[in-house]
C-alpha cells in the first residue's frame, strides 16, 4: 500500500515538477497544446517554481477530485491563476512562434541571464534595460496578433514609453505619430535584436548619435 501511494504521488506531482522544471515550464502535454508556464517577470521557471505550483495542487483539488476550489480561484482572479500559480509567482501562457519566424529571440537571452551566464543588463544607447523588461517585450511581441487593435496599441505604448529616453527617441513626436503602434513595435524588435548578441552587456552607446539606426 505504501508503494502504491508513492507511485500515485510520483504520477500526480512528480510528472509536472520534473518536466516543468527541466523544460522551462512545458510538459509533453503542454507542448502539444502550445502552452507554457512562465514566471511573473516573463523568465522561464525552474524546479523551485515547478515544485511550489504543483505541491499546492492538493489544495486546488478540494474537494477531490473535482478541482472546485481551484476553479473558483481562477474564476475570480483577474489573471486567471490558480492557488499554485499565486504561491509560485507563475502564469500559464499561450506560446506562439511568430516571433521566432522573424528571427528575434529575447527569451533565449533572458534564459542565459537566468542561468547565470550573464548578470549584466542590456545597454541601450542612453541607459540600461533589465532582463525582466526584455522578457516582457518578448511576451508582448509573441502574443500581439491575439490582441484587438485597441488593446495592442495600448500595451505597446505602455511597454515602449519608458524606453524612449534610453533609445534616444522623442516621446512627444512619437506619441502624435499616426503610425505610433508600428514604430513602437519596430523599436521593441530592435531591442530584442540587441539582446541576442553573444555578450548582452557590450555597450552600444556609440549608436546614441544615430537613433535612426534602430529601424
Amino acid at each position: 500500500m505504501a508503494l502504491l501511494l508513492f507511485v500515485i504521488f510520483l504520477i500526480n506531482w512528480g510528472y509536472y515538477v520534473f518536466f516543468e522544471g527541466i523544460s522551462q515550464g512545458s510538459t509533453p502535454g503542454k507542448k502539444r497544446m502550445g502552452i507554457r508556464v512562465i514566471r511573473q517577470d516573463g523568465l522561464p521557471i525552474g524546479l523551485r517554481e515547478a515544485a511550489l505550483r504543483n505541491l499546492v495542487r492538493a489544495a486546488d483539488m478540494l474537494p477531490p477530485p473535482c478541482y472546485l476550489l481551484g476553479g473558483l480561484v481562477m474564476h475570480f482572479d483577474p489573471l486567471g491563476r490558480r492557488l499554485g500559480d499565486m504561491v509560485a509567482g507563475t502564469y500559464v501562457v499561450i506560446e506562439k512562434f511568430e516571433l521566432a519566424a522573424q528571427g528575434a529571440s529575447g527569451a533565449a537571452w533572458a534564459t542565459r541571464v537566468e542561468q547565470g551566464r550573464s548578470r549584466q543588463a542590456l545597454t541601450l544607447p542612453r541607459g540600461m534595460i533589465s532582463a525582466q523588461q526584455v522578457g516582457l517585450i518578448e511576451q508582448f511581441l509573441a502574443r500581439r496578433y491575439e490582441l484587438s487593435e485597441e488593446r495592442r496599441a495600448l500595451l505597446v505604448w505602455q511597454i515602449t514609453e519608458p524606453l524612449l529616453s534610453l533609445l534616444g527617441e522623442d516621446r512627444d513626436s512619437l506619441a502624435r505619430s499616426a503610425d505610433r503602434t508600428d514604430r513602437c513595435e519596430q523599436l521593441l524588435l530592435q531591442v530584442l535584436d540587441l539582446a541576442q548578441i553573444r555578450e548582452p552587456h557590450v555597450a552600444v552607446a556609440a549608436k546614441a548619435s544615430q537613433p535612426s539606426s534602430l529601424f
